[in-house]
């Protein structure tokens, strides 16, 4: 009986696992989805629906920085035994974020209706772009609340419970999704991200919003808001970065070449979603033990351990998406095949920057905001200047793209390393063998292995 109790103890405490393999499932069935409706539409069509993405994904910060301040002062309220301010911070980034997105959705979809009328019906491309950018307002609102819902989840400490719901509905989510592939083609590209949202608000809300009640507190909202832009800032520009890619191909390529380039944007997603993940849980962690203890040099230590974890499992993920993706593009997305090389190439520099993450979060935990920006921005120059660089002087291709963006995600996980260094007086040398030193272990062999034998 003790031995089971040290058991269940043992596994209690390394939640982040639990976490971490209900991604790589949830993971998993998303990968499946994303083969299986390439499919089915064609390269134009999902072009068109990565278009209307980019919207929402800028939607998002609509929120003036409320969700950033919540996220990064809430599990600091947790720790601290600060439940009044925590509910406080709760309440108030719940009614901002309604007010908020109520107003979008009804400003967007009239925008939708006057733009489009012409269209709707009549151009199939353009009826086409007018769903997509309706579902836009209505995606961001569920997907906002739902990441709220979950994250809150596991700054309570729930982490077991966030993974088994995260597997539950992106189970229900998938077979949702297949059925309105089948039936509807483009228009069910939608369908799994809109219903594992509901679905995610739904089975969270019992701990997640329980108690929450709207609160109208101008001059709090406002203090949320100054408090959490530096942050909102970042991840602007962070997006900007991630859009970068798609923008250069929109602009000296094609929607259609956007399309075929959804290949390694979907090895990508594949190949930084679990170290992602763990990031996150560990930033979690290393957040509650700041609020404790205030103590710069234990956090500092903290990270370079859950570094060196994420490392292993960074590079391993390379690996397995550098081996696995030309199959699946083979066999299950022929109209596809030309995004194979672009997707191998991409995987590997994200492979480096992955190994880093926590190292990124250690300047929000410490709110050094001018420092987040500065970061960021490095990276949205680098990547503008080698993507449309290498297209424009090299080759005008999305091969060139993936390159580009993967020097410079490679760039940003050296220039955290060197920054970090200089901050805290740590050796650089063994940042980089806790992040860089693991994967690089792994995927040296791994890609020499299969240069030799394809």
């Amino acid at each position: 009986m003790k031995k089971l109790t040290k058991l269940l103890e043992k596994i209690k405490n390394a939640d982040f696992i639990l976490v971490t393999l209900s991604t790589v499932a949830c993971s998993a069935m998303s990968f499946i989805f994303s083969v299986y409706n390439k499919s089915v539409v064609a390269t134009l069509p999902l072009g068109i629906y990565s278009t209307c993405l980019l919207a929402q994904t800028y939607m998002n910060y609509a929120q003036f920085g409320v969700l950033n301040a919540y996220n990064r002062d809430y599990p600091q309220m947790l720790g601290k035994g600060d439940m009044q301010e925590a509910n406080k911070l709760k309440n108030t980034a719940i009614t901002f974020m309604l007010m908020i997105y109520a107003l979008i959705f009804v400003v967007f979809e009239l925008w939708v209706a006057v733009h489009y009328h012409s269209v709707i019906g009549n151009d199939t491309y353009g009826t086409y772009y007018a769903f997509g950018y309706a579902m836009c307002p209505i995606l961001i609102l569920l997907k906002s609340f739902d990441d709220m819902s979950n994250a809150t989840v596991r700054m309570n400490g729930h982490y077991n419970k966030s993974a088994i719901i995260g597997f539950i509905r992106t189970v229900i989510a998938l077979i949702i999704g297949v059925v309105a592939i089948n039936v509807a083609g483009y228009y069910g590209l939608y369908a799994m991200t809109l219903s594992s949202a509901a679905l995610g608000i739904l089975l969270f809300r019992s701990e997640a919003f329980k108690g929450a009640r709207l609160t109208f507190d101008f001059p709090y909202m406002k203090a949320m808001i100054i408090s959490g832009l530096p942050l909102l800032i970042n991840s602007l520009i962070w997006t900007i970065v991630q859009s970068v890619d798609k923008f250069v191909i929109l602009g000296f390529l094609s929607t259609e070449d956007l399309g075929v380039y959804s290949v390694p944007l979907m090895g990508f997603t594949t190949m930084v979603l679990v170290p992602q993940t763990i990031s996150q849980v560990f930033y979690i962690k290393v957040s509650h033990l700041y609020g404790a203890n205030n103590d710069e040099n234990e956090l500092l230590e903290k990270a370079a351990y859950f570094t060196r974890i994420t490392s292993v499992i960074s590079g391993a993920a390379c690996i397995f998406v550098f081996y696995v993706m030309p199959v699946f593009v083979h066999f299950f997305m022929p109209m596809y095949t030309e995004g194979t090389a672009a997707t191998q190439i991409l995987v590997i520099g994200v492979g480096i920057y992955a190994t880093t993450m926590l190292y990124g979060n250690i300047f929000s935990v410490l709110k050094l905001n001018k420092s987040l920006i500065a970061n960021s921005v490095a990276l949205c120059i680098f990547n503008a200047i080698f993507s449309s660089g290498l297209v424009l002087f090299v080759d005008r291709s999305i091969n060139m793209v993936a390159i580009g963006t993967g020097i410079s995600y490679a760039l940003y996980s050296l220039l955290l390393i060197i920054k970090l260094s200089k901050r805290f007086k740590f050796s650089f040398w063994k940042l980089l063998i806790n992040s860089w030193g693991p994967a690089v272990a792994i995927m040296v062999p791994g890609v020499a292995v299969y240069m030799m034998i394809r």
